[in-house]
């Protein structure tokens, strides 16, 4: 899988309370607030919460040139960079619903029931990157979303999950409730992730930010791993064989793992965890130099490709990861202990 987003780990120690999604008999629309702003939100008949995403234009891409992202953060890897650029204005045509959560075990347990659907792990028995149970990544064929390696809840992000398992799960809501939910495009993913900024983050340009708003790697990751470093490279993209901390963040979320969905603060447009927690399979196909030739109107990406679209970020990620122009991907049955996703359902 293309660079692998930093990954997961052993048994988690803490204790979460968990918070069972309990099923509703017919959809429900309410108005939320988030942030002041009163939400056009339906609740669906698994009792999975959707936003109203409205019609729009945005910039996509990064905000900051190289020279600019490598002086904030000196240890990402530049050769990422360029699948960034350039950015350009694009527009949504029409609104959708969004997922206001990242889909939680809970929910695709009950799809796993109801469908009967074999994971892409149960049926290729290929081994997946994770954790061991002393911190180190290995890969094992054991690793399953509800046994990711430390304790979760039904109200946890899934993970684990292949991009065809994500879109065996939309094929299945679509075909129970008679509306066609999908996952979203890059575009809409990154238009709602932005939620109308045009900063690193949807709460701005400094990392520290982030705490309070994301699930990510700060100071009670940090306990869990203490004295972990990582490689600082130059401007041509090599290392320089200097390693410095790992760049946690000096706050607290109350998290090490994976967190409840939806325990911190949404974004603009009422949406929860866009940064971090879990990374999000999109529908794309992943092109490195896509956004030169990308269409202004509902881009849908390359027609063709070898690895799928991956966005967000996770629980275990640096504040360069997390950012909302950050793109990565994988092969369609690639999982490993980040890979979740978010729905769309058209209206």
């Amino acid at each position: 899988m293309m660079e692998k987003k930093a990954q997961c780990l052993t048994l988690m120690l803490m204790a979460v309370s968990a918070t069972v999604v309990l099923s509703s008999p017919k959809e429900k629309r309410t108005s939320a607030s988030a942030d002041q702003a009163e939400l056009d939100a339906i609740t669906n008949s698994i009792g999975m919460k959707l936003v109203r995403i409205p019609a729009g234009e945005f910039m996509m891409g990064a905000e900051e040139d190289r020279d600019a992202t490598m002086a904030a953060f000196p240890y990402a890897d530049p050769a990422l960079l360029p699948r960034e650029w350039p950015r350009h204005k694009v527009r949504v045509t029409n609104p959708f619903y969004m997922g206001q959560h990242e889909v939680t075990l809970g929910q695709f347990m009950t799809f796993l029931r109801d469908a009967g659907y074999k994971i892409d792990a149960e049926r290729d028995g290929k081994p997946m990157t994770g954790y061991g149970k002393n911190g180190e990544i290995i890969e094992s064929t054991v690793f399953r979303p509800w046994a990711p390696g430390w304790k979760v809840e039904p109200d946890h992000p899934v993970g684990y999950v292949s991009w065809n398992d994500a879109v065996a799960f939309c094929d299945w809501l679509s075909r129970k409730e008679g509306k066609k939910y999908r996952l979203p495009t890059e575009a809409e993913w990154e238009y709602a992730c932005r939620a109308g900024t045009t900063s690193r983050y949807h709460t701005g340009n400094d990392p520290e930010e982030l705490v309070g708003f994301a699930n990510t790697a700060d100071a009670d990751r940090a306990a869990e791993f203490p004295g972990k470093t990582v490689d600082v490279f130059d401007k041509s993209g090599k290392k320089t064989g200097k390693q410095i901390p790992y760049p946690f963040l000096s706050g607290h979320d109350g998290y090490a793992w994976t967190a409840p969905v939806g325990r911190f603060r949404p974004n603009r447009f009422g949406l929860y965890d866009m940064h971090g927690n879990s990374w999000e399979w999109c529908s794309d196909w992943f092109g490195e130099d896509c956004y030169g030739k990308s269409p202004f109107e509902d881009p849908q990406g390359p027609r063709t490709g070898t690895s799928r679209v991956s966005r967000g970020g996770a629980f275990d990620n640096t504040a360069f990861t997390l950012r909302c122009a950050r793109r990565d991907g994988g092969a369609p049955e690639s999982r490993d202990c980040h890979d979740g996703f978010r729905v769309v359902r058209e209206p």
